[in-house]
């Protein structure tokens, strides 16, 4: 009789204990566990020398200090226009200008901003001559203005006009890891006032030449500005600029707007 209870007993407790355990793992089962983050990645010390040196590098090197442009300019105009009189500009007339900026970094992106003072000299030759008088500036053919001088004789014509320039810019590098090998996309204004205005015509009748240099055409525009943009790889780019202000002061001459293109050397 002791040994059939002793055996039921144990049973019984068997029983209870399997219960349990399945209670234990159904409870188990339908409790949510939390994600465990993923652990940040520390820099390594090789890799905060590395980022360093790269910043380093950026603050001396990719500033693009000085630009220097060599481009051809011309005028956009109706040459049977009022005051044109059928004048025909060359198609590439040569220019230069320089630059030099500031070049400020936003933040640690590839966009820096850059302000900058500069010098540039355009010019326009034609086979025209610019004449004043009372209602202001007009253009006439040069056998007009001077029939003695075959116009085969005449070998230079040219309006020169002079500015100094303040751009402003907004340089966007593709890898500001590898600075002066990058593509650069500039989009910017500038804006820039007048400091000479001259012709120069050069005659040449046998063995002599003659230049002759005129100073002080008041019919100009004093100011002029426009967009501008700058596309390029490395220290080689390639721009363009437009003038939305008239080159001539209104009703005081034709009107004409500028623009040029070229191409761009940017370093330092």
């Amino acid at each position: 009789m002791k040994k059939l209870l002793f055996a039921f007993l144990l049973l019984s407790s068997s029983v209870v204990f399997a219960e349990q355990a399945d209670s234990v793992k159904v409870a188990k089962k339908t409790e949510k566990v939390a994600p465990v983050p993923p652990a940040k990645k520390e820099m390594t010390q090789a890799e905060a020398n590395k980022k360093n040196e790269v910043e380093k590098k950026f603050a001396k090197f990719a500033k693009d200090r000085f630009t220097f442009d060599l481009f051809g300019s011309n005028w956009i105009y109706d040459k049977n226009g009022p005051r044109m009189n059928g004048l025909q500009t060359k198609a590439w007339s040569r220019g230069i200008s320089i630059y030099f900026s500031w070049d400020f970094r936003i933040k640690k992106s590839r966009v820096s901003f850059a302000p900058g003072i500069g010098y540039s000299c355009s010019n326009i030759y034609s086979r025209s001559g610019l004449v004043e008088d009372s209602v202001g500036t007009h253009f006439e053919k040069l056998t007009t203005i001077n029939p003695a001088i075959p116009e085969a004789d005449i070998k230079l014509n040219k309006i020169c006009l002079q500015y100094v320039d303040i751009p402003l810019e907004l340089r966007i590098r593709t890898n500001p890891d590898k600075f002066n090998n990058c593509w650069k996309f500039v989009v910017g204004f500038k804006a820039g006032i007048r400091v000479d205005a001259h012709t120069k015509e050069k005659t040449k009748i046998g063995s002599v030449t003659k230049v002759d240099i005129e100073r002080r055409f008041p019919d100009f525009s004093l100011l002029r500005m426009g967009p501008t943009i700058r596309v390029g790889y490395s220290v080689f780019n390639v721009f363009a600029y437009y003038g939305i202000l008239d080159v001539f002061k209104k009703d005081r001459g034709p009107k004409a707007n500028e623009f040029t293109v070229g191409i761009s050397f940017n370093g330092l």
